[in-house]
């Protein structure tokens, strides 16, 4: 009876931990005024109908450091998804229109970025996430 216990308990408290990662990630996301800038500048070339891909090979544009930048953040929370760092469930509710967006106005570039760099691997996390969302997505609440 205690084993069950002390399992649920372990696993409880890695529920919680990230829940508080997932939580604490937005709050920064929320905060950083550079990644804010940088997200902003990205959709407004996104509602322009932009194709993104246009800038992969002008590294020194202020749109392809933005759009780098919002791709990495995207890595890093995809990877932080499928390592179970974060919950997806609670992030996705809160960012899956701003995640679909991003992903489909970067897949281009992604491609070229990949293709001029011969790494087939870079971005893949975002990918994964963007493809699963895709497959699942989110409902209307009740």
């Amino acid at each position: 009876m205690s084993a069950l216990a002390g399992v649920a308990v372990i696993y409880y408290n890695g529920k919680q931990g990230r829940l508080r990662a997932t939580i604490d990630l937005i709050i920064h996301q929320k905060s950083d005024m550079m990644l804010l800038a940088c997200i902003d500048q990205v959709y407004k070339l996104s509602l322009n109908k932009v194709q993104f891909s246009r800038y992969a090979n002008d590294h020194d544009s202020d749109e392809f450091k933005c759009i780098l930048k919002v791709l990495n953040n995207h890595e890093f929370i995809a990877l932080g998804i499928k390592q179970g760092t974060f919950d997806e469930e609670i992030y996705k509710k809160m960012q899956f229109s701003n995640v679909m967006k991003v992903w489909g106005s970067s897949a281009g570039i992604i491609s070229e970025i990949r293709n001029s760099q011969g790494i087939q691997t870079l971005f893949q996390e975002f990918e994964w996430l963007a493809k699963r969302w895709e497959k699942s997505p989110l409902k209307k609440s009740r």
